[in-house]
């Protein structure tokens, strides 16, 4: 089992309102909720960050994937739902995929 740390911090009426909600609608105890919302909002600020690095061009969609714990072709959809365009055609990101598979 995980080691269990107490973090105290201090939270605005509205975001312990989400919290509590959360765990309303979801039948879940505030902590657990707050858990999962953390979880959540991590992986998706992760997202963000690494969409951003690869509209940049700072980071390849691979890097982005690994980075957020997607697969390429998940990360691939988040992109475009932000509407970010590949410079790179599926065929040559399918050559490249065969190229590495030869090494």
């Amino acid at each position: 089992m995980s080691e269990v740390e107490f973090l105290g911090a201090r939270l605005e009426r509205s975001i312990i309102s989400l919290v509590e909600k959360t765990a309303e609608e979801e039948n879940l105890d505030k902590t657990k909720a707050l858990k999962e919302l953390i979880i959540l909002g991590r992986k998706q600020f992760l997202i963000k960050k690494h969409l951003e690095l690869y509209r940049q061009g700072m980071c390849s969609i691979d890097k982005a994937a690994e980075m957020t714990g997607l697969t390429v072709n998940e990360i691939m959809k988040e992109a475009v739902k932000e509407e970010i365009k590949s410079t790179q055609s599926i065929e040559e990101y399918k050559r490249g995929l065969e190229l590495l598979g030869k090494q």
